[in-house]
């Protein structure tokens, strides 16, 4: 098995906690020899607790970061787009979490059940950078992906419903904050945080990220381009709306599209459970301990700490000749996040890829 120096940038953030979380147990390709974890200057000097071993929290240096084979960054956009393409430059596998390299043509954008084909040392020995996805597009290609290649997909009509750590741990201490000053009678109708345009406890709002001139936010048009990309298909016909809901973890999206051809719910329901990643609990799981444990449907608070996509709500729609509807959740920090951009670089170590790189 190969053993792996890995870097995680953020490594005090909410996405950077689970990606230490995650790094506890070996992957099929390899196992974490060293663990470098970088942080802001306020928590350089911090001690975390790894495998039975205390790691100092470093500020990012260059020449520290260089140590590493792989580096996870979860981090903002600006320090991605400072060391990335140095630590490339050095043929260190780099796998993004921001928006950085997300639209950039010579950059992967990969979901390894999806299209982890694009994880070869061909490409990435010229520029080993993989962009890992937005939280919600990553479950919604893992859903999609069955559906267009059994029965083709002419539109999809997505409406998000993301918790507040999406917007990292100030999302986590606003919505806990403002629940408290709601219980002690606090008027909420106006807010303080930074973070929210208005006050999240109690209260949804269509707003997730800045809105652009075309009246989409920035969330929305993440998304789509997003799954455009993923999908190797610029006009897929995708529309989206964002809506911040006061959960603490775990990202729900409800989805309704036309299908190109006529499908029994049954075939739909085999062909997503097939999927890797996707666990249908629908009223007919294929086990009865998930059908006992989740019933009819799957909530956010229920996926927290799970790696599965779960489906639940699978039905047809009158709406559209072939329509279906579904509903979906998945834990915006692990699979939405870092367990994702963790299966890039388990991809890498079987494939050859990061062998290939470090060897270039």
């Amino acid at each position: 098995m190969l053993e792996l120096t890995i870097g995680i940038v953020g490594s005090t953030g909410v996405v950077g906690q689970t990606a230490l979380e995650i790094l506890h147990d070996d992957f099929p390709g390899f196992k974490v020899k060293n663990l470098k974890l970088y942080a802001s200057k306020s928590s350089a000097g911090k001690k975390v607790s790894f495998k039975n071993k205390k790691i100092t929290i470093e500020e990012i240096t260059l020449t520290s970061i260089l140590e590493c084979d792989a580096v996870l960054f979860a981090s903002d956009a600006t320090i991605s787009a400072e060391y990335i393409p140095k630590l490339a430059e050095k043929g260190i596998l780099c796998i993004d979490k921001s928006s950085a390299f997300r639209t950039h043509p010579n950059v992967p954008l990969v979901v390894p059940e999806v299209n982890g084909e694009l994880l070869n040392k061909n490409f990435l020995k010229k520029f080993p950078v993989v962009a890992s996805p937005n939280c919600c597009t990553i479950p919604l290609v893992m859903v999609l992906k069955p559906i267009l290649e059994n029965f083709g997909i002419k539109k999809v009509i997505l409406s998000t419903y993301q918790s507040v750590s999406g917007a990292g741990k100030p999302g986590i201490d606003t919505l806990l904050e403002e629940s408290k000053n709601f219980f002690n009678q606090q008027d909420l109708t106006s807010t303080s945080s930074n973070i929210f345009p208005k006050s999240i406890a109690f209260n949804v709002f269509p707003y997730v990220a800045g809105i652009l001139e075309n009246g989409d936010t920035d969330e929305e048009s993440k998304i789509i381009a997003e799954t455009r990309k993923i999908l190797a298909n610029e006009n897929f016909p995708i529309s989206a709306t964002s809506v911040r809901v006061p959960t603490l973890v775990g990202h729900g999206e409800s989805v309704t599209l036309e299908l190109e051809k006529s499908f029994e719910i049954s075939e739909i329901k085999e062909k997503l459970q097939k999927f890797p990643g996707l666990l249908v609990i629908d009223g007919t799981a294929i086990h009865d301990d998930e059908l006992q444990q989740y019933g009819q449907f799957v909530t956010p608070r229920e996926c927290h700490g799970k790696d599965e996509v779960f489906v639940s709500r699978i039905r047809k729609v009158s709406v559209f000749e072939n329509g279906l509807s579904l509903w979906l959740v998945s834990d915006n920090l692990r699979k939405g996040a870092a367990l994702n951009a963790i299966q890039v670089i388990n991809t890498c170590a079987i494939n050859g890829t990061i062998q290939a790189i470090l060897n270039k």
